[in-house]
């Protein structure tokens, strides 16, 4: 009876892969007694390797094979291998599906553990394991330095926490901690901390051990270590963290969320390159949507912003916060980068309302509060109507030049970089009509947006403009770019003799007309 259960079982597998277009399982021969538990196996594995690895998709694979029988035998022998083979599989997050296989049908009393070391083994298994999952929040730990302070886990704000579990009398902990330290150096610019647990409880030997492995600030390059340890051994991080041996590691998201667990270094490293790709991928398929998302709308109309980003923001702040960063990012800058007033009126709506009040949500907090925050100021002080700021700039041997003390009835910044492919043909048409402007009272100033000074200096002994021409303090362009709209060369300003901008990227043949 038993061998015609697994025969059955085997023929609803190959059913099962053919509906899935999976057809790839060994055709069982028809004598129906060599079927074994062995060939039972075998499918198995044949079926879960073609099913899709997340682990809700496993649990639902394994929920549809354990209930292909009603024989409690079979299902027991099903549901056992199951659990083994996710229990002992190198691939990360899998053990979630152990775990849920050894509650749901071992734990519960609806089939009974045969394997070796009994209900207890299993139960161990899932104690030490289910509290630090793979999409689980990390469990909290508020663990003592040696100085006495006491650092909470979730006081670390860094986008990735590397949770390190070690002893100094660990020969494994040693022989892998500078590989540990050569892989959160060499990411460091994704921001990374890490909280480092001495698993003993005596402080000296934790001294001992950073005054061999850290002996100065040098040591952790630039990332931060926190070295703590459990004083009085209540913290339960055992348990929690299936601490059985030494070294573990664990890798957390901003929001403490496990992305990686029972790592070494170089899965570490592996781990911390996919997320920077998923991540890139991100902000990669964010500025293709974004044009196409706005052309829905009609800006100029400032009564379509609140529908225009109101649910975009509910909707990706709801999901994930990584999705926020790289659709609000491109939306700012592909509204900040437009000429038309109303894309200008909308940038700054959009920073106001949905990226300067959330930094908390930012990867980088200096984008929504520093940066963000000087390109709306950028935006306001640059309208049509407004009056330029009395800005210093220097000559090319370094005199100082206040711009307003330089202004005419009327004058034309005229902001350029030699490596410009448009600046050149512009440069010759401001050449050409340059005294018919004079005639006209048009002063023009050309400021320099590079970092190079000879890169000025032969552009000058090259082109020989009749025209004033200006520099940023020690050649710093960025200075620029946080009080004019220089974002794209070349860019105009026509102002007033009181330096009111009257215009912007204004060309020759407006200019002309204008001065008729």
């Amino acid at each position: 009876m038993y061998r015609i259960f697994t025969a059955t079982i085997a023929l609803i597998l190959v059913i099962i892969s053919t509906s899935y277009g999976q057809a790839t399982y060994s055709v069982l021969r028809n004598n129906q007694d060599t079927v074994t538990t062995h060939n039972i196996y075998r499918d198995i594995d044949n079926y879960i390797s073609r099913v899709n690895p997340h682990p809700d998709s496993l649990i639902a694979a394994s929920n549809r094979l354990i209930s292909l029988t009603d024989n409690t035998a079979l299902k027991t022998a099903i549901a056992g291998y199951l659990f083994n083979t996710f229990s002992t599989s190198h691939v990360m997050g899998q053990e979630s599906v152990a775990i849920y296989i050894a509650k749901r049908y071992f734990l519960s009393g609806e089939l009974e553990w045969h394997g070796q070391g009994g209900e207890a083994i299993l139960r161990l298994y899932t104690e030490f394991n289910e509290n630090s999952l793979i999409g689980m929040k990390a469990p909290e730990l508020n663990l003592q330095t040696t100085n006495g302070d006491k650092i909470a886990l979730n006081s670390l704000k860094d986008n990735y926490i590397v949770i390190y579990f070690f002893d100094n009398n660990c020969g494994v902990c040693k022989a892998k901690l500078p590989d540990l330290k050569k892989v959160t150096e060499f990411r460091s610019y994704l921001g990374i901390e890490v909280y480092a647990v001495y698993t003993g409880q005596d402080s000296l030997s934790l001294l001992q051990f950073l005054s061999e492995e850290f002996p100065d600030d040098s040591a952790a390059g630039n990332v931060k270590w926190h070295f703590v340890y459990d004083k009085d051994g209540i913290s339960g991080f055992h348990k929690l963290y299936n601490v059985l041996s030494t070294p573990q590691l664990f890798l957390l998201d901003r929001d403490k969320k496990i992305i990686g667990r029972n790592l070494d270094p170089l899965a570490l490293d592996k781990v911390l390159e996919s997320d920077e790709q998923r991540i890139n991928n991100l902000y990669n398929e964010s500025e293709n949507f974004i044009p196409a998302y706005l052309s829905i709308f009609n800006l100029k109309d400032t009564s379509q912003f609140k529908e225009a980003f109101d649910p975009l923001f509910q909707r990706v702040t709801r999901n994930n916060y990584d999705t926020y960063n790289a659709i609000f990012y491109h939306l700012f800058e592909y509204l900040f980068n437009e000429d038309d007033p109303a894309m200008k009126d909308a940038a700054v709506y959009v920073a106001e309302k949905y990226i300067i009040p959330y930094s908390g949500l930012w990867r980088d907090p200096d984008y929504p509060q520093n940066i963000v925050s000087d390109k709306v100021l950028v935006i306001k002080n640059n309208r049509i109507g407004s009056v330029i700021p009395d800005v210093t700039l220097y000559t090319t041997k370094g005199r100082e030049k206040k711009i307003r003390k330089m202004l005419s009835g009327h004058t034309l910044l005229y902001f350029f970089n030699p490596d410009c492919a448009v600046c050149t043909p512009f440069t010759n048409e401001l050449n050409d009509n340059f005294k018919f402007f004079r005639k006209k009272g048009l002063t023009i100033i050309a400021i320099y947006a590079g970092s190079y000074d000879y890169e000025l200096l032969n552009y000058i002994n090259e082109v020989k403009p009749p025209w004033k021409i200006l520099r940023p303090k020690d050649y710093n362009y960025l200075d620029l770019y946080k009080i004019f709209e220089v974002g794209q060369v070349p860019q105009t300003y026509l102002l007033d003799n009181k330096g009111r901008i009257i215009a912007k990227r204004i060309f020759t043949s407006q200019l002309k007309e204008m001065f008729k």
